[in-house]
């Protein structure tokens, strides 16, 4: 079935996954429950819905491209590197917005193998490199993106991505985590629904912004700001302690 125009197939087939999840266990990691593994590793094993997700996080990135390249100045870069970028929908969007950004898209290699069409326009100023980021990183960059990552862990399993990035890092480099920011209570709504989606789905959690300060601090980096986008996520930026 093709998308139609305005409808966004990919993600209401991944909210459909989530719910038969949470509708067959009823603890926190309930596809480790049921699968005795964790949902990345499970969808490894499913091709068909490790791609329902991968489309589902292109189409969701292509709708708040703009809000994000809008509220931030990401033009002061040389080279951006994008930490589990997916299929590379925001980079491209970057490099095609700055011509003289180089890029570095970075993700698991059963995922980037998939990320050439989406980096055609861009692919002499582009390298792609496949790995885990519970390992090691590309260094070579003088800003780190990782856009709906954080939230997909608990925040042992997050400071240690963080970790993996300062080891990386250069000494004037900057951090950007991409995320919705839980406010105070009776604002935000769409934050705490998705609260309640990683609850259900990863594992994981959205944060408020002393919530991430500390996980900075725990992985050696400095919450400088929290810059909002129209799209409600924020830009989360953090330089080296």
């Amino acid at each position: 079935m093709a998308d139609r125009p305005g409808v966004h197939r990919a993600p209401v087939l991944l909210a459909g996954l989530v719910l038969a999840a949470a509708q067959r266990a009823d603890r926190r990691e309930r596809v480790r429950h049921v699968h005795g593994t964790d949902v990345w590793e499970y969808r490894t094993q499913r091709p068909q819905e490790s791609a329902i997700f991968d489309r589902a996080m292109s189409d969701s990135t292509r709708r708040i491209n703009r809000a994000i390249l809008d509220a931030y100045d990401f033009g002061r870069f040389a080279t951006v590197a994008d930490v589990g970028g997916g299929h590379g929908v925001l980079l491209a969007a970057l490099l095609a917005e700055h011509p003289p950004m180089r890029g570095i898209l970075f993700d698991q290699p059963h995922v980037i193998a998939k990320a050439g069409g989406v980096l055609s326009a861009v692919a002499d100023r582009c390298d792609v490199v496949g790995g885990s980021f519970f390992g090691a990183v590309p260094q070579g960059a003088d800003a780190y993106v990782l856009k709906s990552v954080i939230h997909d862990w608990e925040d042992d399993e997050a400071v240690a991505i963080l970790r993996t990035c300062r080891r990386a890092f250069p000494p004037d480099g900057t951090l950007l985590v991409v995320e919705w920011e839980i406010g105070p209570p009776n604002h935000g709504h769409a934050a705490k629904f998705g609260d309640l989606n990683m609850l259900v789905a990863p594992g994981g959690r959205e944060r408020t912004a002393d919530e991430y300060a500390a996980l900075f601090a725990s992985a050696g980096f400095r919450l400088v700001r929290v810059v909002p986008t129209s799209s409600g996520l924020s830009v989360i930026e953090g330089v080296a302690a």
